[in-house]
């Protein structure tokens, strides 16, 4: 038995992974390499002071696993605007204070040429020597967003003569015009309505300010304006949003042509002229507003209607007055030269009368 033990043994030795086959072997350790397994299956060793560490093996197992983890871990998302509503405002962005003389005589002294019809901005312009009706102080509609959003820009560039607290009375009617901004430059007799027109209402959801096929819907509101010695300039609020400098540019722009004194002030003279923006149809308008373009565009929810401000009981000037009945005799003047053309062109000239052999 001896010598079995001593022949098993010797074999051992000569053939250890043989005998060790499906066996897991250990690794030699040095005492001081030596570990205590404690409960939580970390190896501690005694002698090195050290907090408890994995071993080698456990380690690259771990940190195989932490990669697996923070690769199936979901990102965090990069930070997105959330949308809010904007309440539509009822009262001026601008401080300025209009100061009129309602007693003075005021007519156009430039002379400027009408835009394209298809495209933003569109100008529309007086006649030089027009006289010019004054606008009241106060206003009673809403403001979009990009009224005040341009309000704010001027008001931050500091820019003289702009306003947004006036009326236009037109004929009869009991309801003024109320430009989204004006300038005004009484002396000068430079009034001009600028606009900024959407696609669709954000409260009532309707198409505005689309093309047609003579014209736009606003033609007659433009002519309105130019008959009392305004010039009209509309923006898109596309472009008014993407570009708000460059718009105020074209304004300048605009005025300088009028008035050769007036220069583009440093703060915009540099910005980029403003990209031209297609008109849009009624049926444009109406898809537009089911996908809710201008809040995407805008950034915002949904629009909301402030609380009902009292309306200003506003009236017409006694000068304005007489400026009205002016312009309306004048049309009925060309209306009247008009029907009579119209029937020159049905009258046939009659041969005189047969004279009588009896007489």
């Amino acid at each position: 038995m001896k010598l079995i033990e001593r022949i098993r043994d010797l074999f051992h030795r000569l053939f250890p992974w043989r005998c060790n086959k499906g066996k897991q072997s250990e690794p030699h350790k040095s005492q001081d390499e030596t570990n205590t397994i404690g409960n939580n299956g970390t190896s501690t060793n005694p002698r090195s002071g050290l907090e408890p560490s994995t071993g080698s093996l456990g380690s690259q197992q771990l940190d195989n696993t932490n990669l697996l983890d923070n690769h199936n871990k979901p990102q965090n998302p990069s930070p997105t605007k959330v949308s809010m509503p904007y309440t539509i405002q009822s009262f001026p962005f601008l401080t300025s204070k209009l100061d009129c003389d309602y007693d003075t005589t005021y007519t156009v002294k430039y002379n400027i040429s009408d835009s394209d019809n298809n495209k933003f901005p569109i100008i529309r312009a007086p006649k030089e020597g027009c006289e010019i009706k004054l606008p009241v102080v106060g206003r009673s509609c809403k403001r979009g967003v990009c009224e005040e959003h341009l309000c704010k820009m001027i008001m931050e560039l500091k820019l003289p003569n702009f306003y947004d607290n006036v009326s236009l009375f037109v004929g009869n009617y009991p309801k003024p015009y109320e430009p989204d901004i004006a300038y005004i430059d009484v002396q000068k007799g430079i009034f001009i309505d600028i606009e900024i027109d959407e696609p669709y209402s954000g409260w009532e959801r309707q198409p505005i300010h689309y093309k047609t096929k003579n014209g736009t819907i606003d033609d007659k509101r433009n002519n309105d304006f130019t008959e009392r010695g305004w010039t009209v300039i509309r923006f898109s609020e596309k472009q008014v949003h993407k570009q708000p400098k460059s718009c105020l540019k074209r304004v300048y722009q605009l005025l300088n042509k009028m008035d050769g004194a007036i220069m583009i002030p440093p703060c915009l003279a540099t910005e980029a002229d403003i990209s031209s923006d297609d008109i849009w149809t009624k049926e444009q308008a109406e898809r537009m507003e089911k996908i809710k373009e201008r809040e995407k565009m805008l950034g915002i929810d949904k629009f909301i209607m402030s609380p009902e401000r009292p309306n200003e009981d506003l009236k017409d000037y006694s000068h304005g007055q007489k400026i009205e009945k002016k312009i309306s005799n004048r049309k009925k003047e060309a209306q009247l030269k008009e029907s009579k053309q119209i029937q020159s062109k049905f009258i046939v000239d009659l041969p005189p009368p047969l004279q009588s052999p009896y007489l």
